[in-house]
């Protein structure tokens, strides 16, 4: 008798568990296949779009010219190179193309030599502050299951607000030359300089070549290279040669219309967003 109420106990408690079971099974709520979306939809592309800060620096080369050496008197250092550094915010839209803007301190330099008796050199320099406006967009990615690396191109101009005229420095030489003629009382020789900046604003259109390298998540490395077209010189050296003081000849250094940049820059990316749209909307 007690053996048959154990086995009557035991089947009807399985019964129960397993209804219990059933239930428990049939109300738990539904939860996402962890499978990627885009193995399940293979016609889905991902668009990868994102806000990004950076800091960069580098070298800037800047060359120079001399209308006139005075009879062999000045001489000047046809290129130099000087360190600048900056600031940028932007935006890239699908890692295809992307919009920037930002902050740089832009210095212009060059060198002038006089050879007087005891020569000496008088660096000519300006210290500008710019806003560039970029436009790039990639022609070549680099990787094949991350896609977020690439070269870029680019195009847009830099902007230098206008500033006051100063003068950076000046010098005055005299000397005597003896006459050509015999007996004659020698000549008099004055040289006037004057160095400064002219403080025009000035657009300079600016194209770029850029490679971006994603390191992780949030970071990218950035190597790059750029050339600027500037219709004025942002400074000035004008030199005056007087012969018993009439004037003889005259001269006038400034800078080159095109100047080069390049340097490293590194990025922080934050506001990423994903997307998915179909490969045939393309």
């Amino acid at each position: 008798m007690i053996q048959r109420i154990l086995i009557f106990g035991i089947c009807w408690g399985g019964l129960f568990l397993s209804a219990e079971a059933q239930v428990e099974e049939y109300y738990r709520p539904f939860k996402r296949p962890k499978t990627a979306i885009l193995l399940t939809q293979p016609d889905l592309v991902r668009s990868n779009s994102h806000w990004y800060i950076g800091i960069e620096g580098g070298g800037k080369w800047n060359g120079a010219t001399l209308s006139n050496s005075l009879f062999g008197l000045l001489a000047y250092q046809p290129g130099y190179t000087d360190s600048y550094a900056g600031g940028h915010l932007g935006y890239s839209h699908n890692l295809r193309w992307t919009i920037e803007s930002g902050y740089i301190r832009n210095p212009s330099n060059t060198i002038m030599r006089v050879n007087a008796f005891r020569g000496f050199t008088v660096r000519v320099n300006e210290l500008e502050h710019s806003i560039p406006l970029r436009f790039k967009w990639r022609i070549l990615r680099l990787g094949n299951v991350l896609k977020q690396s690439g070269i870029y191109v680019g195009a847009g101009v830099l902007w230098t607000p206008t500033r006051k005229r100063q003068n950076a420095e000046t010098f005055l030489l005299t000397g005597l030359t003896r006459s050509s003629g015999a007996g004659n009382a020698p000549d008099t020789l004055l040289v006037e300089n004057q160095t400064f900046s002219t403080g025009k604003s000035k657009l300079e259109p600016e194209v770029s070549l850029e490679f971006v390298g994603r390191v992780s998540t949030h970071l990218e490395l950035v190597a790059f290279g750029r050339v600027h077209y500037a219709g004025a010189s942002a400074l000035r050296s004008d030199s005056q040669l007087y012969i018993n003081r009439l004037i003889e000849s005259s001269s006038s250094l400034t800078l080159r219309p095109v100047s080069y940049q390049f340097g490293v820059a590194i990025r922080y990316i934050y506001g990423m967003r994903n997307l998915y749209r179909s490969r045939y909307e393309d």
